[in-house]
């Protein structure tokens, strides 16, 4: 026992558990805004003129199961690691997933702010995509609502990166059956 009366592993599982719980709150929220948005929600998008595109092709559509599964995976995961029956799912797979969905989001949200960095500074007219404000927006010259409103976004999405990553992290440092536990 420590100075504080609690196992010397208390502290780990508990930051786990911190860092878990934070990155399902960010999917629920992620997720509710995607629904809110596909039912034709505006807030946060700015004023651009259509910016949720319609799944008119097969691939469309298995792209959008692909990342409907993608969303499920990332909440129920984090979730699982909070709770006894999340024990059930391998460690190696847990981080693999954890640590994938941490490379997609921050890879897309850093490419997003970086893209808009490049207009924005007028380094590359065209940011990392070659596309245009108007590809982009539908608007040639979006308001600085529709810019911004972007940029949270983008930012959001690393925020998750950075969650995700945090709890990759802290459930690979937790101690495995068999290893002595250390205090961080």
């Amino acid at each position: 026992m420590s100075a504080s009366g609690t196992a010397a592993g208390a502290g780990p599982a508990r930051e786990s558990r911190r860092a878990a719980l934070a990155a399902f709150v960010w999917a629920v929220v992620f997720t509710a805004m995607h629904v809110y948005w596909f039912a034709g929600g505006r807030f946060g998008l700015g004023d651009a003129p259509e910016v949720v595109p319609e799944a008119t092709t097969t691939s469309d559509r298995i792209q959008g199961a692909v990342i409907t599964g993608m969303f499920a995976v990332g909440i129920v995961l984090p979730l699982a690691l909070t709770r006894p029956w999340g024990r059930r799912i391998p460690r190696w797979a847990a981080l693999f997933c954890l640590w994938t969905g941490a490379a997609l989001v921050a890879v897309r949200g850093g490419a997003g702010l970086l893209d808009t960095a490049l207009r924005g500074t007028g380094l590359a007219r065209n940011g990392l995509t070659g596309l245009t404000y108007e590809q982009i927006t539908g608007d040639a010259h979006p308001s600085a609502y529709t810019i911004w409103s972007g940029v949270c976004v983008d930012a959001y999405f690393v925020l998750g990166g950075i969650l995700y990553g945090l709890t990759a992290l802290r459930l690979g440092r937790r101690a495995r059956p068999g290893r002595p536990v250390t205090a961080e």
